[in-house]
């Protein structure tokens, strides 16, 4: 007796089947092959209560793993078409109704595959329990009561298990041996493992960007939090890696020209008003044609976390493993339990639902967010010289964030340029501080840093200092360099630093 035994399904109580749930799985992958990726890492032929059913999703899966067609017409040859499930159904009757009455939205599967993955364990622990109450029944005389428990917790543990030797879990030295062959295809090929995104002041801090982590990229209103995401975004689609962009702020539009602007040095305002030169759009028109083929898929339509996690598992099932960004998670549409609930409130269940798309679909998910509102001037200050040094001191901390949502955080980064806040306390021009103020907005137009205010991995906190160019958006890599006109040299050169 073990894992795979099937429950009499004649005898199979209503609550412990859905044979339309089942029907339902078959008939929505016939219809569109593409929903079979949101249900094969979770359900398996034997999870169906009809093992015939679960032959047909098994065929199903050979056909669309080799890239070929699974419809009724393709899976026929390879099943009893003909052989009745029903006194008044042959199989290839009930196929095809499948596919006419019971397929649905390929968004409800994955809860649908769950709901069948959680029946075939209960159906698992009755049979080992009506097995070990017949042993029980009829023990010998010398029969030891200790062995037929043990049995029963041994064949429960198998029953609930996900395929692993122990329930749920992965052994330490089947992670080991994974662990090493990710380090030595990282040392065989020159580069770590996990996504390059070619920006090396967020890489000294962190590293490459590996499956299932959440990186939390927070900051204060225009200080460069969404510019830093498409920078990142764009660098790793210059690795090659694919990347899906939820933009809940910027149109399409808005966003290749931003990035364009970073190359070319023109503007985006200068775009959008049509104030260019032939060379402009001469070099507008080479970095089109040099980056046109860059896998950034942009969702700019608002959706719910629901339908951002199947369209996150949707992308990984046809483009590989990549990187998502969400820009930004308080721009997630809420779903109706969701509607009355605090940002804060709101802004955990966000963190930790991505957290969890990051793990199963093992991909980094960059997630950014906003600092608390006023948070380095909470309160009324004193305006002279000193003040404006503390600006230019402040240090943004994790605790800023609104909410907790640093918690379900591998790494939070946080952009700032204290001389935006210089430029909200401006003094009359008639003050006496005035040429102070202007002078210390000179020396920090151009400065930025990045902070790492928390991660699990890397030490924290820690900070280094970029570069940053306001017309176009970007923060650049000083490499060593401090002053300000190498800063807007090497942006006209090379402004995200690409190789």
């Amino acid at each position: 007796m073990n894992a795979q035994r099937r429950y009499d399904q004649d005898h199979c109580q209503p609550e412990i089947c859905n044979v339309e749930g089942e029907a339902a799985i078959i008939g929505t992958i016939l219809v569109n092959n593409d929903a079979y990726q949101l249900v094969a890492g979770m359900l398996q032929p034997m999870h169906f209560s009809q093992s015939i059913l679960g032959e047909v999703y098994e065929v199903m899966g050979d056909l669309i793993k080799k890239g070929q067609v699974a419809q009724p017409v393709t899976i026929k040859p390879f099943l009893p078409w003909d052989q009745n499930v029903s006194p008044d159904m042959t199989l290839g009757k009930m196929v095809i109704r499948a596919c006419a009455q019971h397929s649905l939205p390929p968004a409800m599967l994955p809860q649908i595959a769950q709901m069948l993955v959680d029946l075939y364990k209960r159906r698992q622990i009755i049979s080992v329990a009506e097995d070990m109450i017949r042993t029980a029944q009829n023990i010998e005389t010398d029969g030891d009561p200790a062995k037929i428990g043990e049995k029963a917790i041994s064949e429960i543990s198998q029953a609930l298990s996900d395929g692993d030797d122990i329930y749920g879990a992965v052994s330490f030295g089947a992670a080991l041996d994974e662990a090493l062959e990710a380090t030595n295809k990282a040392y065989k090929g020159k580069k770590g493992t996990g996504i390059g995104y070619r920006f090396r002041p967020i890489e000294e801090l962190i590293g490459p960007m590996c499956g299932g982590q959440l990186i939390i990229l927070g900051g204060a209103t225009k200080q460069g939090k969404s510019a830093l995401a498409g920078q990142l975004a764009m660098g790793a689609a210059s690795e090659g890696f694919p990347v899906w962009f939820y933009s809940g702020e910027m149109s399409h539009i808005e966003l290749a020209m931003r990035e364009s602007s970073r190359e070319t040095n023109v503007t985006v305002n200068r775009q959008k008003r049509g104030k260019v030169t032939e060379s402009d759009f001469e070099r507008l028109m080479h970095f089109r044609n040099a980056h046109k083929d860059k896998q950034i898929y942009i969702q700019q339509k608002r959706l719910t976390l629901d339908q951002i996690e199947e369209r996150v598992r949707y992308f990984v099932s046809k483009k590989g493993k990549g990187l998502v960004v969400i820009d930004h998670m308080g721009l997630i549409d809420r779903g109706k339990d969701e509607k009355k609930m605090a940002d804060w409130e709101f802004g955990q269940i966000v963190t930790a639902r991505l957290k969890q798309i990051a793990r199963e679909t093992d991909i980094p998910i960059i997630g950014c967010a906003q600092l608390k509102k006023n948070v380095f001037t909470d309160y009324k200050p004193t305006i002279n010289e000193k003040f404006f040094h503390q600006l230019l001191a402040k240090k943004p901390r994790y605790s800023d964030l609104i909410g907790a949502i640093e918690r379900d955080a591998d790494h939070v980064l946080i952009p700032f340029r204290p001389v935006v806040f210089l430029k909200e306390n401006e003094p009359s021009k008639f003050s006496d501080l005035y040429e102070v103020w202007k002078d210390l907005v000179d020396q920090n137009e151009d400065k930025a840093k990045i902070f790492l205010a928390l991660s699990r991995e890397s030490q924290w906190p820690r900070d280094v200092e970029c570069g940053w160019h306001g017309s176009t958006t970007s923060f650049v890599d000083l490499g060593g360099m401090n002053a300000p006109e190498l800063i807007k040299r090497e942006v006209l050169e090379n402004p995200m630093g690409l190789l």
